[in-house]
């Protein structure tokens, strides 16, 4: 796994999760349907509680994705705010400089504000 900047996609898990939804919905799988599975392909190698930071990934990814496909579930949603409040990765980030540290704490802040302001149709 490896980042090389702050945005949400920036990193190579995060990317594997947005690319995997999108192929999950080109195969004709429901946003519900690709989300569990790549929940599920995930939990298999990681947990919530002893892999904090790869999980909260995960999350965050489906959840911008699902924000830029309009296919945001709320699930998706709750969960990506409660990881962005604890934290999400910001722990993989403290080795990085005060700068790229600073910049990540932005992108999740600015992501948080656009799902809670979400609004479904």
């Amino acid at each position: 796994m490896g980042a090389w900047g702050a945005g949400i996609f920036d990193d190579d898990t995060a990317c594997d999760v947005r690319d995997d939804f999108i192929d999950y919905l080109e195969e004709g799988y429901s946003a519900e349907e690709a989300s569990q599975m790549i929940i599920e392909e995930y939990s298999e190698e990681f947990t919530i509680e002893d892999d904090f930071e790869v999980m909260s990934l995960v999350y965050v990814g489906l959840a911008a994705i699902q924000l830029e496909k309009n296919c945001l579930q709320e699930s998706i949603r709750k969960m990506s705010i409660q990881l962005i409040d604890r934290g999400a990765d910001l722990e993989l980030w403290e080795e990085a400089d005060a700068q790229d540290y600073e910049e990540r704490n932005k992108v999740l802040k600015e992501l948080k504000q656009k799902l809670v302001n979400f609004k479904y149709l």
